[in-house]
C-alpha cells in the first residue's frame, strides 16, 4: 500500500479528485491511502499562524520552518527507507512519466503545500524535500498540483487500471505521444453535413499494418507538437 501524507492549510481539499473513478476504487481496495495534517494544528499565536513576511522584504507570506518541522515530526516514519518528500513548487523540476513510475514504487510519499509566495528554503533543505513542479505555470497552492502527481503514479501502481497493457502504448511510455484514437460511428456527420471517416487502416483487421499506422502517427504528432521529445526518442536510439 502506498502511504500518502498531505502537509497542508486545506485538509479540506482532499481526497478531492482521487476520490472518483478508478481512483475511488484503488483508494477502497486500499491500494493506497491519505492522511492530511493540518499545518495550522502547529502554528504559532493564538491565530494559529502558519506563515510570516519575506526577509528582504516582497509581496505574499512564506510558509515557517519551525511550522513546517512540527508538522513533519508528527508523521514522519524515520525506519521507511522507500520514501520520498516533495515539496509542490513551480521553481522544482519538472514532473515527467519517469518521475510518476519511480514515486509509484515507493511505500510512502510526504508532500508539502505550500501558498502564496512558498516555503522558507531552510526547512526544504534540512528535511530533504524534493522540488518538484507539475508545469511552467503558477497556482495559488499546491493542493491541486498534489493530486494531479497523485493521481498520474497511483495508476501506475499495480492492480489500478483494468487493462495494465495500455501503460505501454500511452504518451510519454517511450518519449513519444500516443497515436490518435477513433470509436464509432464509423462515419460522422457533423452538424453542418460533413462526413468525417475513420482511417481505413483501423477498420481493415490487419493488425501488422495497424501497429504501423499507430507508431508512424506517434512519430508525426510528436515531432509536430513535441519535438523536444523526438529528439530526446533519436538520441535513445544513437
Amino acid at each position: 500500500m502506498l502511504d500518502v501524507k498531505i502537509l497542508t492549510g486545506y485538509p479540506e481539499m482532499f481526497p478531492g479528485g482521487l476520490a472518483h473513478s478508478l481512483m475511488a476504487k484503488a483508494l477502497n481496495e486500499n491500494i493506497f491511502k491519505i492522511e492530511t495534517i493540518n499545518l495550522h494544528d502547529f502554528g504559532i499565536d493564538n491565530r494559529k499562524s502558519v506563515d510570516d513576511e519575506p526577509f528582504g522584504g516582497g509581496p505574499g507570506m512564506i510558509l515557517r520552518p519551525d511550522v513546517v518541522e512540527k508538522a513533519l515530526l508528527s508523521v514522519s516514519n524515520k525506519q521507511n527507507l522507500n520514501s520520498a518528500k516533495i515539496y509542490l513548487t513551480p521553481s522544482g523540476s519538472l514532473l515527467n512519466q519517469e518521475k510518476l513510475g519511480f514515486f509509484s514504487k515507493l511505500d510512502e510519499i510526504i508532500i508539502l503545500c505550500g501558498r502564496f509566495e512558498g516555503v522558507d528554503q531552510r526547512a526544504i533543505e534540512v528535511f530533504g524535500f524534493e522540488e518538484v513542479s507539475i508545469g511552467d505555470y503558477v497556482l495559488t497552492g499546491g493542493e491541486i498540483a498534489a493530486q494531479v502527481l497523485l493521481e498520474g503514479c497511483i495508476r501506475l501502481i499495480p492492480g489500478v487500471l483494468g487493462h495494465p497493457e495500455s501503460l505501454l502504448e500511452e504518451s510519454f511510455s517511450n518519449n513519444l505521444l500516443e497515436y490518435p484514437q477513433y470509436t464509432r460511428p464509423r462515419v460522422w456527420e457533423d452538424s453542418l453535413g460533413k462526413k468525417h471517416d475513420v482511417p481505413e487502416v483501423l477498420t481493415s483487421g490487419h493488425h501488422g499494418s495497424i501497429k504501423k499506422w499507430r507508431l508512424d502517427k506517434s512519430v508525426e504528432k510528436t515531432k509536430k507538437i513535441r519535438p523536444d521529445l523526438y529528439i530526446k526518442k533519436e538520441q535513445e536510439q544513437d
